[in-house]
């Protein structure tokens, strides 16, 4: 089982994680999408190390199922065809560990930690807790070492290590620009100004439906209660209303909402990530002709 004691010391070799914003926007994106039932989510970590400090890059999910006893099994398969197509693509990004999402190590860490061992010789695991409740979101990262006492092994230590949440220009310079299309003025007070009046309006939207489906609901108590007399024009369009709404568990509607909600944001990510990458590319093209 693994060990956890501060009190065990050893050299990590100044070892550090420099994590980008995209590898924890993926990974909440994946635990929102997780499967009904499911605890925690885990994915592969890409990118590269030098000098003792592993720079993570991206990141994409691992499917995993719960089998008999208690123990979990992770498809391999699904994770060698995904970094396949990964290094397809960014062929220099290599496997630098994992992450999963949680509070703390347990046991099913080392099972993890041992697969991906198998690809690299000191993977990193990163840890992201959601701060579900009051809690802030958090992000810590691991190495381990085994502990042996002669030829004996006694177990597997993770010792946590600098965890650095790093953003380059090129991401300065995308925001600088998203804000600067979202606000059309100045970029901070015109996005944020922008923003809160995209919030005031759903919340007015959203308190104007409230007032008419209580209106509705006193005026369908007052027929049934026989103060008030039934109108055959409003009991039609009342029928086409709850004829049109669809007839779904509320978790179930729920989750639908959720899940649509999320496709919708990440459209709207990827939406302006493009504009924002056309315009800097329009730059660099201004420069270089200059």
């Amino acid at each position: 089982m693994p060990l956890t004691d501060s009190t065990l010391l050893f050299d990590t070799n100044d070892v550090a994680a420099n994590v980008e914003p995209v590898v924890l926007f993926s990974i909440v994106d994946h635990f929102s999408r997780r499967d009904q039932g499911q605890d925690f989510v885990v994915g592969t970590l890409l990118g590269s190390e030098e000098g003792g400090v592993v720079s993570i890059s991206s990141c994409f999910p691992v499917p995993h199922t719960e089998v008999q006893g208690g123990q979990i099994a992770l498809n391999s398969d699904f994770h060698a065809t995904m970094l396949a197509l990964q290094q397809r693509v960014t062929p220099k990004q290599k496997v630098v560990g994992w992450y999963s999402t949680g509070e703390s190590v347990n046991s099913n860490t080392l099972l993890f930690h041992s697969f991906y061992g198998q690809e690299v010789e000191r993977p990193v695991h990163l840890l992201l807790d959601l701060g579900m409740g009051e809690k802030r979101m958090s992000a810590k990262a691991y190495i381990s070492h085994t502990l042996t006492l002669g030829s004996a092994r006694l177990g597997t230590h993770f010792r946590d290590i600098r965890c650095n949440v790093v953003s380059g220009e090129s991401d300065r310079i995308g925001v600088d620009t998203l804000l600067k299309m979202t606000g059309g003025g100045l970029a901070g007070a015109a996005g944020a100004a922008a923003g809160a009046d995209d919030v005031d309006s759903v919340e007015a939207t959203v308190k104007k439906l409230l007032r008419t489906l209580e209106g509705v609901t006193d005026h369908v108590e007052q027929v049934v209660g026989g103060k008030a007399t039934a109108e055959p024009s409003v009991v039609r369009l009342l029928q086409q209303v709850v004829a049109a709404a669809p007839r779904l568990p509320t978790d179930s509607f729920g989750t639908m909402l959720n899940t649509q909600v999320q496709d919708m944001l990440t459209i709207v990510y990827l939406s302006n990530l493009t504009r924002t990458q056309l315009a800097l590319a329009e730059k660099l093209q201004a420069v270089s002709i200059s």
